[in-house]
């Protein structure tokens, strides 16, 4: 377990940290030879982390090609700016004008948070074997729901009534079966419905949205066929005559169908764990006063 935590990185980086305070603390030297607060090094590394916190992009090789594409020109003007931004900086934080001000603190946490991110997310891209672990442990998060495929033709019932419509719709069903109608044939007949007239592989809750729970109680029953129409089956707007020319179960979805929602699932879920063990380990070296109730 020891061992573990000794590995992690953030735990070298708050190690360093600390040894690095020391060892500036104590040693006269590095005070002596450090360079000044008027010392303002413009220097590759500088630049480009100048050009992505401009951009609040964070994206080393991009910005390193960026700046290497630069004229002189350019990447003058660039130095320019950053010099007269450094030192409007450093002057405001000798007058202490940091302090206090929330917006200030709030950037500083999101750039420890950048910090500890980029600490957590070391690691390589998962394999197959990774990923598909991770689909089977979190298999109702991808499972594809069971599906129908079906046309319709309509009688309203808000317009002729309901014992029109329904008479209505027995007659559309025989003129549709004496014509052997098919899939494409239905927009020819019956009135206008306020949503969708053919439905390609939906669900049983978007069905049931547009026609109500009984329609779709009755859509299920039905055997699916390429000519045969069933009906009246009623609605919560009328009467309709159904083809059902398709029906998927439920399944899960293979790996190679969504690798890449999975991969990035599985690496948003590495960072969150990564990031709570991080900030458990961080809290552990603060003594917190609660002084307040809960």
């Amino acid at each position: 377990m020891l061992h573990r935590v000794l590995r992690e990185p953030l735990v070298h980086f708050l190690a360093a940290g600390g040894l690095l305070f020391a060892v500036y603390t104590l040693s006269p030297h590095l005070k002596a030879t450090a360079p000044s607060d008027h010392t303002i090094v413009v220097d590759e590394t500088a630049l480009r982390n100048f050009l992505q916190y401009r951009s609040k992009a964070f994206e080393t090789e991009y910005f390193t090609s960026e700046l290497n594409a630069m004229t002189p020109e350019q990447r003058k003007e660039l130095a320019d700016q950053y010099v007269e931004e450094e030192m409007l900086y450093r002057e405001a934080r000798s007058l202490g004008l940091e302090q206090g001000d929330y917006v200030i603190r709030q950037r500083l946490v999101q750039k420890m948070r950048f910090l500890m991110d980029d600490l957590v997310n070391t690691g390589g891209a998962p394999d197959d074997v990774v990923l598909t672990d991770y689909l089977q442990r979190n298999r109702e998060r991808y499972l594809v729901q069971p599906s129908t495929t079906f046309t319709h033709v309509f009688a309203d019932a808000s317009v002729r009534g309901d014992a029109a419509a329904r008479t209505q719709a027995e007659r559309l069903k025989a003129q549709l079966t004496a014509k052997h109608a098919r899939f494409s044939d239905a927009p020819g007949y019956g009135d206008r419905f306020p949503f969708l007239q053919n439905y390609v592989e939906r669900t049983a809750d978007y069905i049931a949205s547009q026609f109500g729970d009984e329609f779709v109680a009755a859509l299920t029953k039905i055997t699916p066929s390429e000519r045969t129409w069933v009906g009246p089956i009623k609605s919560t707007h009328g009467y309709h005559v159904v083809l059902v020319t398709g029906r998927a179960d439920g399944r899960l979805p293979a790996l190679s169908e969504i690798r890449q929602q999975v991969q990035e699932d599985w690496a948003l879920d590495r960072s969150e764990r990564a990031r709570a063990q991080a900030m458990k380990r961080l809290a552990g070296q603060y003594i917190v006063d609660r002084q307040t109730k809960p």
